[in-house]
């Protein structure tokens, strides 16, 4: 399907010769479909244009590459494949209704993977797409597997097209396409004797995967009318740990070395941090940020004359509270720790990033000298809670600035 111009930028190569609205069908005879291959077939010194103007006449134009002047073509937003799954422990489904929009969006497109490093299962690719990641060197791509019996893997994520998970990696690692993976464990489902299964697959020199994540699976307290699934609970942790130890490249996420009550790894066992996204590796890299920054830190809070009120998810609430000990020790100021509860989604939902502005704005009181420290992961780019709450009416309704920290203690900010 071509895609629509949405700008010509000013002084390109494009400008003049095409229009915002044309709809761009192909370049050197390759057809285009989205804002990847615009990028990877406009890349002759000279492009062969067929495109078609707003009133459907077809025309062609020949533009040369100067390699200095961008070509300038801006095709209007991309529209995100979604998901063609049915999985049983889907989160989107175990959701309030009353969330940013977005987050109801289920994307499942390869295109995101590539770009972004959002995670896909490969189930709604077609014979084109994998012969165009395959051309497009569309690497590397980040994978949901969750396992490799091609059985239980119909049965976990409830498609109903023929497909066989491990055949299309071997296909994508024979052909030079790396990836990471994930495999979100359900107690009783894809653990055990199908998980070493996994991990022995996943870890073949014949594929090209370059990480394994593993990750408990995340329960909400809306599963009304949906299979009934158990938590990763201590000893299944402590079991996961101990089973995942020998398989090279393979990482627990820090919610199940939490769970487990065992300290997170050092940081020379999480390499170049590859699945830090993905909840592997956070508190590790947090508190070895917090070493090398806390000079500066400190001199950034002296210079506010407030106490220090850090808020943080269950899940974390120890860690946090060693920084906040150390904080209390090096400066002057009053500091606490207050542990907001996920009443929004239910108390299994432990992380920061999904607090609700509603709950921390509930069971957060500061006094008139205290200022609120909160993880940026508690807003969106757009500065939005989960629950559509502004960083301006958070602030207004606490009554309070804040200190905005990086997930990982890298940056901070005071709003």
């Amino acid at each position: 399907m071509p895609i629509k111009i949405k700008e010509i930028a000013s002084g390109s190569l494009a400008d003049g010769k095409l229009l915002p609205g044309d709809l761009l069908i192909s370049i050197n005879g390759k057809q285009i479909s989205d804002f990847l291959d615009l990028q990877f077939h406009s890349s002759d010194d000279e492009l062969r244009i067929e495109f078609s103007r707003i009133n459907g006449v077809f025309e062609e134009v020949i533009i040369y590459q100067d390699w200095q002047t961008p070509l300038g073509i801006e095709p209007l937003p991309h529209r995100c494949r979604t998901c063609a799954n049915n999985c049983i422990f889907c989160f989107v489904d175990q959701m309030r209704p009353d969330f940013r929009e977005t987050l109801y969006v289920k994307d499942d497109d390869y295109r995101l993977s590539f770009v972004h490093g959002n995670f896909i299962t490969l189930t709604n690719l077609t014979s084109r797409d994998l012969k165009k990641i395959i051309e497009q060197r569309l690497s590397p791509l980040y994978i949901s597997v969750h396992t490799t019996d091609p059985v239980l893997h119909k049965k976990m994520l409830r498609y109903e097209q023929d497909f066989n998970i491990l055949e299309t990696l071997q296909l994508l690692g024979k052909n030079n396409i790396k990836f990471h993976t994930q495999i979100v464990i359900i107690p009783g489902w894809n653990d055990g004797e199908a998980l070493t299964k996994s991990l022995n697959d996943l870890t073949s020199p014949e594929l090209n995967s370059l990480s394994v994540g593993i990750v408990p699976v995340g329960l909400t307290k809306y599963r009304k009318n949906l299979i009934e699934i158990n938590a990763v609970d201590a000893e299944r942790a402590q079991k996961l740990l101990r089973q995942t130890t020998n398989f090279p490249n393979t990482f627990c996420s820090d919610e199940i070395y939490l769970t487990a009550g065992e300290p997170v790894p050092s940081m020379e066992f999480y390499n170049d941090f590859p699945q830090l996204e993905n909840g592997i590796g956070m508190i590790r890299l947090l508190l070895e940020n917090w070493q090398n920054n806390k000079s500066e830190f400190v001199k950034f809070i002296d210079q506010l004359e407030k106490d220090i009120v850090l808020i943080t998810g269950t899940l974390a609430f120890k860690t946090i509270s060693l920084i906040a000990k150390e904080i209390k020790e090096i400066t002057n100021k009053k500091v606490r720790v207050q542990k907001v509860l996920n009443d929004f989604l239910g108390h299994n939902v432990t992380v920061t990033g999904l607090l609700s502005g509603k709950d921390i704005l509930a069971q957060t009181t500061l006094d008139k000298n205290e200022i609120a420290l909160i993880s940026s992961a508690i807003f969106n780019n757009d500065d939005l809670t989960l629950d559509n709450i502004t960083i301006e009416n958070f602030k207004k309704q606490l009554n309070s600035s804040l200190i905005v920290v990086d997930e990982v203690f890298d940056s901070w900010e005071f709003i």
